[in-house]
C-alpha cells in the first residue's frame, strides 16, 4: 500500500511515454526487435537493448523473492503484467473446445478485471462521454446551433451516415430533409395498413351472429333528444336520424350482414352521414351516439376487433401529429416544413421546450439518416448562428477582449482556435470525424491500445539502461 502511489505514477508514465516521445520509443523498439534479431543470428545489431530489457524482467520475475519484491514494489506493473498475459490467454484460447476453452474466457476476464490499464481506459470512456456532453453543450452554445445538433453529428459519423456530411458541406440540397420526412409518412401509412389488415384478419374469419338491439336502443335514445311531442327540435338532426334508420334498417334486413364485418360495413356507412354534420352540433351528437353502439356492438363480442381499431386510431393520431407538427400535409409550403425540421433540435419555447424533436424521432425511426441531416444542415454555415454571432465573437462581443488585445497583441494568437469553436460548419467537421473514430475504435481495440502503450513504454524506459540513458524501473527504487 505504501508504494501504491509511487507505482501507479510509474505506470502512468509508461503509458504516456509512446505519445509523449514517438521518436525516442520508436527507436529503443527498434534497438530491442534488432537486438532479438542478432541474438536469433537473423542480422547484425546492437545486443544492449535486447539484454537490458530481458535483465529488466528478469530482476522483476526471475525468482520468487524477485516477484514477491515487484508485487510490494511496484504493485500496479505488476497487475498489468498479470493482466497482460491473462488476456493475452484469453484471446488465444478463447475458441478452444471443453475445459481449456472456458478456463481461456475466464482467464481474459480475470485480466480485464485486475489489469489497471484496462481499468483506465473504461474509466476514460465514462470520463470522456461526460466530458463530450459538456463540449457539446459549450460548443452549441459558442456556434449558436446547440449542443444537440453536434452530438447528432458525431452520432452521424460513428454510423457512417453520409447523408449527413452531405447536408454538412451542402453537396445535397436541402430538399432531401423533407424528402426523407415525406418518406418516413409513407412508410408510416403502409405499416399502419398492413398492421390492420392483420389484425382483422381473425375479424374476418368470424361469422358469429350479432344482434341489433344496442343499435337499436342508441336510435331510440336518439329520437328523445331530436324530437319533442312527435316534433322535429333540429330538423338537420331529424334527417340525419332518418338517413341512419334507413341504413340500420337495410342491413338488419339481410342476414349475410349480421356477421362482425358486415356491423363494421354499417358503421362505417354511419360514419359517412356522421362526417358530413358540423361539430358541436345536434346532428353530429346524434351520429356519433349510434355509431359508437354499433362499434361497440362488435368489440364486446369480437375482442380482436377492438384491438385492431385501437391500433389504427392510435397509429392514425400519431401520424396526423407528425403532419401538423412539420407541415408535412399535402399542399403544405415546402419551407414551412423545413423550418420547422430544422428547428427540431433547439430546445427552446419554439419547439416546446425538446418535444418538437421527440416527435421527429418517430420519422427517424423509419429514415435513420435524418436526425444527421438535420443536424448537419444546421451545421454548415461558417459563421455562428444567431445572437452567439455577436456575443460570443472575441472582437466583436467583448469590449473587455478588445482592451486586452490593444494592450497585449501577443493574445491574438488565441483568436483562430477561438475562431474555430464559434464556426458550425468547422465543428461540424470535428464532431463527425470524432464520432468516425469513435465507431472504428471499439473498447476492445482501445483497451488493447492501452497495454501496447504500456508495455512499448516500459520497454522504451528499460532499454534505456544499455548506454546509460537511463534504468530501469526496479534500479531506480
Amino acid at each position: 500500500m505504501s508504494n501504491l502511489g509511487s507505482s501507479a505514477a510509474q505506470a502512468a508514465s509508461d503509458l504516456a511515454q509512446p505519445f509523449l516521445h514517438p521518436i525516442d520509443t520508436g527507436n529503443a523498439i527498434g534497438d530491442i526487435a534488432g537486438g532479438l534479431a542478432s541474438k536469433a543470428g537473423i542480422m547484425e545489431h546492437d545486443e544492449g537493448a535486447a539484454d537490458a530489457v530481458g535483465q529488466f524482467f528478469a530482476d522483476r520475475y526471475g525468482s520468487m523473492d524477485a516477484v514477491k519484491r515487484t508485487m510490494a514494489e511496484d504493485p500496479v506493473g505488476f497487475l498489468s503484467d498479470v493482466g497482460t498475459i491473462l488476456s493475452a490467454g484469453g484471446l488465444a484460447g478463447a475458441r478452444a473446445a471443453g475445459v481449456t476453452g472456458k478456463l481461456a474466457k475466464v482467464a481474459g476476464k480475470v485480466g480485464d478485471v485486475v489489469d489497471p490499464v484496462s481499468l483506465a481506459m473504461k474509466g476514460a470512456g465514462a470520463a470522456t462521454r461526460t466530458a463530450g456532453g459538456v463540449a457539446a453543450r459549450a460548443l452549441g452554445l459558442s456556434t449558436g446551433v446547440g449542443g444537440d445538433a453536434i452530438k447528432e453529428m458525431a452520432r452521424a459519423g460513428a454510423t457512417g451516415n453520409r447523408a449527413a456530411l452531405e447536408q454538412l458541406r451542402d453537396t445535397a440540397p436541402m430538399t432531401d430533409i423533407t424528402d426523407s420526412a415525406h418518406r418516413a409518412l409513407g412508410d408510416m401509412t403502409a405499416d399502419r395498413a398492413a398492421q390492420f389488415q392483420a389484425d382483422m384478419a381473425p375479424v374476418k374469419a368470424n361469422q358469429t351472429r350479432l344482434p341489433f338491439q344496442d343499435v337499436a336502443r342508441s336510435m331510440f335514445e336518439a329520437r328523445k333528444e331530436v324530437f319533442h311531442n312527435g316534433k322535429p327540435k333540429d330538423t338537420r338532426a331529424a334527417s340525419v336520424l332518418s338517413d341512419i334508420r334507413s341504413l340500420v334498417r337495410e342491413y338488419a334486413s339481410d342476414p349475410r350482414q349480421h356477421t362482425p364485418m358486415g356491423f363494421d360495413a354499417l358503421k362505417q356507412r354511419i360514419g359517412e352521414v356522421r362526417d358530413a354534420t358540423e361539430a358541436g352540433t345536434l346532428a353530429r351528437r346524434t351520429a356519433d351516439k349510434i355509431y359508437r353502439a354499433t362499434r361497440e356492438t362488435i368489440a364486446k363480442r369480437v375482442p380482436e376487433y377492438d384491438t385492431a381499431q385501437k391500433g389504427y386510431q392510435n397509429a392514425t393520431e400519431t401520424l396526423n401529429e407528425l403532419r401538423r407538427e412539420f407541415s408535412l400535409t399535402e399542399g403544405a409550403a415546402n419551407n414551412t416544413a423545413m423550418r420547422k425540421l430544422l428547428s427540431s433540435m433547439r430546445n427552446n419555447v419554439n419547439t416546446n421546450f425538446g418535444e418538437r424533436e421527440k416527435t421527429m424521432r418517430e420519422l427517424a425511426k423509419r429514415e435513420p439518416a435524418l436526425p444527421g441531416m438535420i443536424a448537419g444542415r444546421n451545421l454548415s454555415a461558417m459563421e455562428p448562428r444567431g445572437v452567439s454571432r455577436v456575443l460570443t465573437h472575441p472582437m466583436v462581443g467583448n469590449p473587455l477582449a478588445l482592451g486586452l488585445y490593444a494592450t497585449n497583441p501577443w493574445l491574438l494568437a488565441a483568436l483562430p482556435p477561438a475562431l474555430m469553436a464559434q464556426s458550425p460548419r468547422v465543428v461540424g467537421e470535428a464532431a463527425y470525424a470524432a464520432g468516425r473514430a469513435a465507431g472504428v475504435l471499439t473498447p476492445n481495440m482501445a483497451r488493447l491500445i492501452g497495454r501496447t502503450s504500456y508495455q512499448a513504454g516500459r520497454a522504451a524506459t528499460a532499454a534505456k539502461g544499455k548506454n546509460g540513458g537511463g534504468v530501469a524501473r526496479s534500479e531506480r527504487r
